[in-house]
């Protein structure tokens, strides 16, 4: 799941994670002081979503989880030096499409911090779909 030679985190089983919608891998990813902020594209100025703690994330990730949608990671992902950056999309049954802006911290190989920025795509050209 994760890298623990080289401290960084091992995106391609959590690419894996993210598409299979599995709750208990991705949650492996995450610190257990873990920060995750969520922002809603079309209304910036709005109070951020803000989670705290793995137990928190947890909770969040099992309901992002049994929702009833098909998610994808975009096929460029930037790692930087202790930063990811990656686009997921969702597709729900009803055909509605959502997309997730996701940056990340990692320390240790871990997640420290997430920020996701949703929006809805402005055509249906998303393919798959993502957490």
């Amino acid at each position: 799941m994760i890298e623990e030679t080289t401290g960084r985190l091992d995106f391609g089983a959590m690419g894996d994670a993210i598409e299979g919608c599995d709750p208990d891998a991705l949650l492996g990813f995450y610190s257990e002081d873990a920060e995750l902020r969520i922002i809603n594209a079309a209304f910036p100025e709005s109070v951020a979503f803000e989670l705290k703690g793995r137990s928190q994330i947890e909770r969040y990730l099992r309901a992002v989880c049994d929702q009833k949608m098909i998610c994808g990671v975009e096929d460029e992902v930037v790692i930087g030096e202790g930063s990811v950056e990656f686009v997921e999309v969702c597709t729900y049954p009803n055909g509605t499409l959502i997309s997730v802006r996701t940056t990340l911290e990692v320390r240790e190989g871990r997640i420290l911090r997430q920020l996701d920025v949703v929006e809805q795509p402005s055509d249906d050209t998303g393919r798959g779909g993502g957490h």
